[in-house]
């Protein structure tokens, strides 16, 4: 695969659980990274490999500046491409929670989860003491998460962050392959977080059809009645009485790449990225991705202190709009007349926008909230891939309440309009405004 036009490139073997997080990250960002094939115990220990991570290990990506290593380093740095998506947190303190999280992940979470599934896998051989005290750290692990997740949705703030991908990724293979219902049981609430998230489109993409374990799979040599015991909560406390033992033998297995190379094959690998609805149109001269950082850079007006998006408008249309490759289309509201009460109104079109979340990589838009007194008058415009805005009516269940009108990009009536509801603050065209939605 050509590297991708963002310049990042990962490296990993197929059905790597660490890269996933960095994948799924990405797309949530809206970022592309090329991922090579790559054969961990040949690709891993070239001169070219080693002076990107010395002591040969995976993932590791290439960007413009030079390569990073880590997987949590590397998971990092795509969530930073973007900082309006709030992958890491919407504040400092919720950026420090993110990371306490994703920390958790690596030691807490990880670990126990490679000891577990590794042996099945084949990656490393199957040892009932290891086996067992994995799973009493991993029963632990979880034990906490649930109690988190009693008050909250997710992990950090009201939205997925960075956190909830790096544990959805550790935990994918435990979930769908040891984690049976009986299992599952003492953990509610993880299952819930679970479920919601890997149905969200982005863990989809990387992930495909999430099915939950039905029947544990157990590693040569792994007998089930050791397996239900190690299964239980708290697991056989012995084991971990042994001075380093384990954590010795953990070490070990974890530091074998070329362990992994021998069995990779046998990985149930996510599923192939099915191609998009967009990737099926012709090529377009407009990158969404340049629009948004154009927009939101727009220059700063230096009596409000407030950005003048209207400043960007005259170069969108002379040179960045392609009428040919995007259309943009006005709604409004079908029910206007039942918004009598503001914050139930602006819930509505919160919900909207983020319903809207399929289309990210692809559309852009804005929502108002209009009229200064009951009943609220809700209208958008929006900008999409294509000429057609079936697929935000496909992917938004709200999207059938409005009523549609494309744009004519010649009308200067219809400029001036599209101007307002991407621009403006206070007023729209006379009329007061109370609340806006972005969406991009």
């Amino acid at each position: 695969m050509a590297a991708a036009a963002s310049g990042l490139t990962l490296y990993s073997y197929e059905g790597d659980f660490r890269a996933l997080k960095v994948l799924i990250a990405a797309e949530f960002n809206g970022v592309d990274i090329a991922t090579p094939e790559f054969k961990v115990g040949t690709d891993n220990v070239t001169p070219e490999f080693l002076a990107k991570n010395p002591l040969g290990k995976v993932p590791v990506m290439d960007t413009p500046e030079g390569s990073l290593f880590e997987s949590s380093a590397i998971a990092r740095y795509v969530a930073r491409l973007r900082r309006d998506s709030d992958l890491c947190g919407r504040s400092f303190f919720e950026s420090g929670q993110v990371d306490a999280w994703v920390d958790f992940c690596s030691h807490q979470v990880e670990v126990p989860s490679s000891l577990i599934v590794f042996p099945i896998f084949g990656y490393t051989p199957y040892k009932k003491q290891i086996d067992m005290q994995a799973w009493t750290d991993l029963t632990a692990a979880l034990a906490a998460m649930e109690k988190h997740l009693l008050h909250h949705t997710y992990f950090v703030g009201e939205s997925i962050t960075l956190a909830d991908i790096a544990l959805v990724s550790a935990l994918f293979y435990p979930m769908t392959m040891v984690l049976d219902a009986e299992a599952r049981a003492s953990f509610p609430c993880v299952t819930r977080w679970f479920t919601t998230c890997v149905g969200k489109p982005q863990f989809a993409a990387r992930l495909g059809e999430t099915t939950l374990c039905v029947e544990r799979m157990l590693a040569e040599g792994a007998s089930k009645a050791a397996a239900a015991k190690g299964g239980k909560k708290g697991g056989d406390k012995k084991a971990g009485n042994k001075k380093g033992g384990d954590k010795k033998a953990a070490a070990k297995a974890d530091a074998k790449p070329a362990a992994a190379a021998a069995a990779a094959a046998a990985a149930p690998a996510p599923k192939p990225k099915a191609k998009k609805w967009h990737e099926e149109l012709p090529p377009s001269s407009m990158n969404m991705d340049d629009f948004k950082r154009f927009y939101s850079n727009a220059p700063t007006d230096p009596e409000s202190g407030d950005r003048d998006f209207f400043a960007v408008m005259p170069e969108f249309w002379a040179s960045k709009f392609d009428k040919e490759g995007y259309s943009i289309w006005f709604c409004e509201y079908k029910y206007n007349d039942e918004n009598k009460v503001s914050f139930m109104t602006s819930n509505l079109v919160g919900g909207f926008v983020q319903r809207a979340d399929e289309v990210r990589k692809v559309a852009f838009g804005n929502m108002l909230i209009l009229n200064e007194e009951a009943p609220f008058r809700i209208a958008g415009c929006w900008m999409i891939r294509g000429q057609s805005i079936q697929p935000l009516l496909d992917c938004n269940p709200d999207a059938e309440y409005y009523d549609w009108t494309k744009v004519d990009p010649a009308s200067e009536e219809d400029r001036t309009k599209v101007g307002a509801f991407w621009c403006c603050y206070e007023d729209f065209l006379g009329i007061k405004v109370q609340d806006a939605k972005m969406f991009k």
